[in-house]
C-alpha cells in the first residue's frame, strides 16, 4: 500500500514542478496558476478550492508571481541582484581578498544550508568578480527559468542525462569560466542537534585535477526554520523517499527576507593537493571540514 502510495505522491509533486517550471516564460509577465496545473495533473478534474488555497499559500505563489514580473527583463547576475534586493537580505561577505583574480579558472565549492537564496547571493558576490561568468551545475527545472538559463549546467533529477552531462561539463570545464558547485547535491539538515550538509559528493575534487583548477571553500551562515527540520526528520523516520520538505522551501526563501546572510570566503586550495594520500571522496569531506571551520 506505502509504494503505490508514494509513487503516486511522487508523479504528482514533480509534475507540479515541471508545470510550474514550463510556465517560467519571462518573455511575458507570469502568473503560476495551482489550480490549472493541478487540473492537468489529474485529468482535467477540477481541484478543492482549499487545496488550490493551501498549495497557492505554501508556495507563496502571490508573491513570486509579483517578483517574476517586476524582474522580468533582468538576466543572470542583474536577476540574481534583483531577487536579493527584494526579499531585502543583508549579505556579509567577509574575505573577498582571498578570491583569485579574474582569468584564473577554479573551482567555488560552498555548504547550502537553505536551498535558495544562500546560492543566489554566493553566485553573485562571487560572479561579479568575474566578467568571464560563472557556471554553476544545478537541478534542470531552473532551466526552464530563462532570466538566469545562461548560468546552469541542468542536471536531471528524475531522469537519466548522464552522456548530455559529461559533455556539457567537459565544455565547462575547458572554458575560462568560473565552476560553482554544492557538493552535497542538497539542502542541509539537522542531525544529533547539527545543521550541517551531507556527505560531500567526490565530483569536484576529480574535475579540479582533471582539469587543474584550484578550489576556493566558501561558507554560508543560515539556517532553515525548525519546521523544515522536523519535517525532514519525521519523513526519514517514516522511510519515505520523496523529499517532501522541499515544498517548504518558498517558504523558507521568504522567511530569510529583511534578515543578514554571512558569506565567508577561504583561501583557494591547489588542485595538486589532492594527491592520491587519499581517495577523493576522504578529499571531498576534507574540504567540506575547511568549508565548515571558516565559520570560526
Amino acid at each position: 500500500m506505502y509504494s503505490i502510495f508514494g509513487w503516486k505522491k511522487k508523479c504528482i509533486f514533480v509534475g507540479i514542478i515541471m508545470r510550474m517550471g514550463s510556465m517560467l516564460d519571462m518573455s511575458q509577465p507570469v502568473q503560476i496558476d495551482i489550480a490549472s496545473i493541478l487540473k492537468g495533473k489529474t485529468g482535467g478534474k477540477k481541484p478543492s478550492s482549499m487545496l488550490v488555497y493551501l498549495l497557492s499559500e505554501l508556495l507563496h505563489v502571490k508573491e513570486i508571481n509579483h517578483f517574476l514580473t517586476l524582474a522580468k527583463d533582468k538576466k543572470n547576475l542583474d536577476f540574481f541582484q534583483a531577487l536579493i534586493e527584494y526579499l531585502n537580505v543583508r549579505v556579509l561577505v567577509s574575505g573577498v581578498d582571498n578570491l583569485p583574480l579574474s582569468g584564473t579558472p577554479c573551482v567555488f565549492v560552498s555548504n547550502h544550508p537553505l536551498g535558495g537564496i544562500d546560492g543566489v547571493a554566493v553566485a553573485y558576490e562571487v560572479g561579479k568578480h568575474y566578467p568571464e561568468g560563472i557556471i554553476i551545475p544545478a537541478n534542470d527545472l531552473l532551466m526552464y527559468l530563462k532570466n538566469v538559463q545562461d548560468l546552469f549546467i541542468p542536471v536531471n533529477k528524475v531522469g537519466g542525462q548522464a552522456k548530455n552531462l559529461a559533455e556539457a561539463l567537459h565544455v565547462a570545464y575547458m572554458s575560462s569560466k568560473q565552476m560553482m558547485m554544492f557538493p552535497s547535491g542538497m539542502v542541509s539538515r539537522k542531525s544529533k542537534g547539527k545543521i550541517e550538509d551531507p556527505e560531500w559528493k567526490k565530483n569536484f575534487i576529480v574535475k579540479a585535477v582533471e582539469y587543474k583548477r584550484n578550489i576556493v571553500p566558501i561558507y554560508i551562515g543560515a539556517r532553515n526554520s525548525a519546521l523544515f527540520y522536523w519535517v525532514a526528520r519525521v519523513r526519514k523516520k517514516l522511510k519515505i523517499t520523496l523529499n517532501i520538505e522541499m515544498l517548504l522551501l518558498p517558504h523558507e526563501m521568504f522567511r530569510q527576507r529583511n534578515k543578514e546572510l554571512k558569506i565567508v570566503i577561504g583561501k583557494p586550495i591547489q588542485w595538486n593537493v589532492f594527491d592520491d594520500a587519499k581517495t577523493p571522496h576522504k578529499w571531498a569531506q576534507y574540504v567540506k571540514k575547511i568549508v565548515y571551520n571558516l565559520k570560526k
